[in-house]
């Protein structure tokens, strides 16, 4: 149990240190290009994801056969499609690729015959195209960096709560290091006053719809947390974003934005403890 612990500390804590260092350069010297920093940025999350994963399941699979193995491959191709996004119809159109391929991840092999696997497939296909739109639109008219930052680092944090309680310890500490990544970003943005851009919350739409859907398909995860987890970061619409240059002032503004985001959290945290008791094939 000891050592468990201790390698769930260093698969969180290795991979946010790392961005931590990294992230600082990228916001020192590229805060003022905005379309550098978010594809820096993006990247550097990305790379933690995939670190945490390494250091999470001891390798990688080649080829990948479930999919949870697809995790890494995921991380890295969404993060680069996301630099190379342009105009709106690109993004769109890339967006919704990735939503169907990560779709089909999951219920390729089942579609054959099979009109539940169908309606599943073109089910999550739109839920995370739907997604990708809501939330570029949050960037661009409501978040800041620190807010959106803080706020996925809120749901993905308490993702891997729920997760590792569901039975997953190595998926439910991926999606704990993505939160604690995330959370060293917000960090950074709030002090930066900085935006982090629309390529860090790709990845976090596919890599943490991929967590919460392999929790409740393959462990026991409730649906009614994963979806109350999913929807958290949408609490961010109310109200508007405030980049003013005194920090009291973005502060007391972050805390008030925070508060629906954590009040969403707590009860889908709440609701995995009573709808599902910890397992102990952990």
């Amino acid at each position: 149990m000891n050592q468990m612990v201790i390698q769930s500390l260093q698969g969180v804590g290795l991979p946010s240190l790392a961005v931590l260092i990294a992230s600082a350069v990228w916001f020192a010297v590229f805060r003022k290009h905005p379309r550098l920093l978010a594809i820096g940025i993006g990247l550097i999350f990305s790379g933690g994801i995939i670190w945490a994963y390494l250091l999470a399941f001891g390798g990688f699979a080649l080829p990948p056969r479930e999919s949870g193995q697809w995790i890494p491959y995921l991380a890295g191709a969404v993060a680069l499609v996301g630099c190379l996004q342009g105009n709106r119809l690109v993004r769109q159109v890339s967006n919704l690729v990735l939503s169907l391929g990560t779709a089909l991840i999951f219920f390729w092999s089942q579609i054959s015959g099979n009109t539940p696997a169908l309606v599943w497939v073109i089910a999550v296909t739109i839920v995370l195209f739907v997604s990708t739109i809501l939330l570029q639109q949050l960037i661009e008219d409501r978040c800041s960096g620190a807010e959106l930052s803080l706020g996925l680092a809120f749901s993905a944090g308490a993702g891997g709560i729920v997760i590792f309680l569901g039975g997953s310890a190595v998926l439910g500490q991926v999606s704990g290091s993505m939160g604690a990544i995330l959370g060293v970003i917000a960090v950074l943005a709030f002090f930066f006053n900085a935006t982090v851009g629309r390529v860090l919350p790709l990845v976090y739409l596919f890599i943490f719809g991929s967590l919460l859907l392999s929790g409740c398909l393959f462990a026991q995860l409730p649906w009614l947390t994963a979806i109350l987890l999913w929807i958290a970061p949408w609490a961010l619409v109310i109200g508007q974003r405030l980049d003013r240059p005194k920090i009291s002032s973005r502060a007391k503004s972050l805390l008030i934005r925070m508060l629906s985001v954590i009040a969403l959290v707590a009860i889908a945290v709440g609701s995995a403890f009573l709808l599902t008791p910890p397992s102990s094939e952990l």
